[in-house]
This record gives C-alpha cells, sequence and structure tokens, in this order.
C-alpha cells in the first residue's frame, strides 16, 4: 500500500525556490498559517534560532524543513558566510493540511543521512548553478519531489506526530484509514471502522486517538470536507459534492462546512478565488515581490 503517494494526491502541495546563493547576516520568518519552508544548506555555518525550542546549529551539509512555518531566525555569524537553497512549501489548506499537521514542527536531517535523495540533490544543486530558461520551474519541480522524498523518509524512520500518518504507519488503524479515503461517502460508524482495524469498539476508539490525535468522527469530517474543498475548487456544484463526501443532504454539507472553515462553502470559494493573487505573495514568508533581496 502506497500510503505516501495516496496521502499527496489528496492533499497537494507546491514549492517556489526564492533564494538560492552565499548568505550572510540573518532573516526573520514569521509563522502565518499559510506557507512553510524548506532550507537546503549547502555549505554552513548556519543557526536557526527559534522562539520556543533550542536553536539548530548545523555545521554540515544539510536539509532544515518547517511543515507549517514555526517562527524562525536564520542567521550566520559576521565572521562566516554560508550557501543556502530555500523554498516556500504551501500546502493546500495552509496548516490544517493533514500532511502538514502530521510532519514534525522542525526537521533536521545532514545529507550524508539521505543517500536516497542524493540523486535529486545533485539535479537541485546543478540546475541552481545554470542560468537557463526554465531554471525557476524545474528548481520547483525538484523541490516537489524532494519534499516528497523527505516525507518518505519521516514515514519509514518513525519521526512522525500523532496525525494522520502516524495512523497509516499502524497496519490495524491502516485498513480504517484507507477505507475512509477511498469510500468518504458511506457511512461509517464506529462499529464498522473498529472492525476493519480487528478491534473492539471502546479499543479502537481509544487507540485511535492516542495514535491519531483525535477521533475517528474528527477524522473523517477533516477528510471529507478537504475532499469537498478539491471538488469545488474544479466547479463541482455544491449539491452534488455533498452527496460526493457523505452528507446526506446539502443543509447538514454546509453546517458542516461552516464549522470546519469558518465560512460557507459558496462563501469559501469566493474568498478562495479572490485570493489567488494574495496567496501567491504570502508563499513568500517574508511578502513583497522578491524575496530574494532581504537576504545577504
Amino acid at each position: 500500500m502506497d500510503t505516501i503517494s495516496t496521502l499527496v494526491g489528496r492533499h497537494n502541495f507546491s514549492a517556489r525556490v526564492f533564494y538560492n546563493g552565499d548568505f550572510c547576516g540573518s532573516n526573520h520568518f514569521l509563522e502565518d498559517g499559510a506557507s512553510g519552508q524548506l532550507h537546503v544548506v549547502k555549505q554552513g555555518p548556519v543557526i536557526f534560532h527559534h522562539e520556543d525550542q533550542p536553536s539548530l546549529h548545523v555545521d554540515e551539509p544539510s536539509i532544515v524543513f518547517y511543515p507549517r512555518g514555526l517562527t524562525h531566525l536564520v542567521h550566520v555569524l559576521p565572521t562566516t558566510s554560508a550557501r543556502l537553497l530555500c523554498a516556500a512549501i504551501t500546502f493546500q489548506g495552509g496548516n490544517n493540511n493533514p500532511l502538514a499537521k502530521a510532519l514534525p514542527d522542525v526537521l533536521d536531517v545532514p545529507l550524508a543521512q539521505l543517500d536516497s535523495l542524493k540523486g535529486t540533490l545533485d539535479l537541485l544543486f546543478a540546475e541552481a548553478s545554470m542560468e537557463q530558461c526554465g531554471r525557476e520551474l524545474i528548481l520547483d519541480r525538484l523541490c516537489d519531489v524532494l519534499i516528497v522524498q523527505i516525507m518518505r523518509h519521516v514515514f519509514q524512520t518513525g519521526k512522525l506526530s500523532p496525525c494522520m500518518l502516524a495512523g497509516l504507519a499502524d497496519e490495524r488503524l491502516a485498513r480504517s484509514l484507507v477505507a475512509i479515503h477511498e469510500n468518504p461517502q458511506e457511512n461509517w460508524t464506529l462499529e464498522k471502522l473498529a472492525s476493519l482495524a480487528g478491534m473492539s469498539r471502546s479499543k479502537f476508539a481509544g487507540f485511535f486517538r492516542e495514535v491519531v490525535g483525535i477521533t475517528p468522527g474528527e477524522y473523517i469530517t477533516q477528510w471529507r470536507i478537504g475532499l469537498a474543498q478539491q471538488l469545488l475548487k474544479k466547479g463541482r456544484a455544491v449539491k452534488t459534492v455533498c452527496l460526493d463526501v457523505g452528507y446526506g443532504s446539502q443543509p447538514a454539507f454546509t453546517r458542516a462546512f461552516t464549522e470546519y472553515t469558518g465560512m460557507s462553502p459558496r462563501a469559501w470559494l469566493n474568498a478562495n478565488a479572490a485570493g489567488v493573487s494574495a496567496g501567491d505573495k504570502a508563499r513568500s514568508p517574508i511578502g513583497g515581490a522578491a524575496p530574494a533581496a532581504v537576504f545577504g
């Protein structure tokens, strides 16, 4: 069962490289609820300061990934310089995206531990060093690939927060979760899900919350609303979407959607359409038209 492909296909993301080159001084990134950051340290040392966590001192080539854009300061001591490639990572739905929520606040992995990423990184560095047509597009796509490989590394090494990936890593819970993913319109009861997991009703409910971090009912709602958002963005009518994602009536769907997102389906669609250009700007953690200009 290829859980990573299933999840990325359902909850997609995009990467945009905004800086590549020598770096000195410092730059502050604020959590905005919409995007994260990927920092590929080609040459250090670099210090990553956090408000409520210990600082990271990166002295060797490494990947430092903030899936939810945790507030941090990238700093290089005055007597030194570093080489960085940085990208804004925007998950569909921002920080509420189940993939973004499943990953650690910050992931720091030396490149020496990521042999499987060597091919992608070699291509990324080679393309970054050239000034040819299509360079920015290729860099963005290579970062997309890199993020999937990082998620696979996190999945395989067990560095998971209590959320969806953690549930999919458990064979029993995975059967129930995949059933929800593949058949969101099903009338899922605790008894049905527990039976798929081969567990009693009470044991399943407790174990699910312990591993995934929310109740089965809350998870079903998150999955259905996330799927509904995709269908609405594709132009599907609200009255058909509500049935496709498991709600028996449009009012019931509207209530659930409004409770989860803070606005009705139509209001959400209008806000989403109006926020396309603003969303593009929001992908830059520092704002403005030229993120790279604030470095150095």
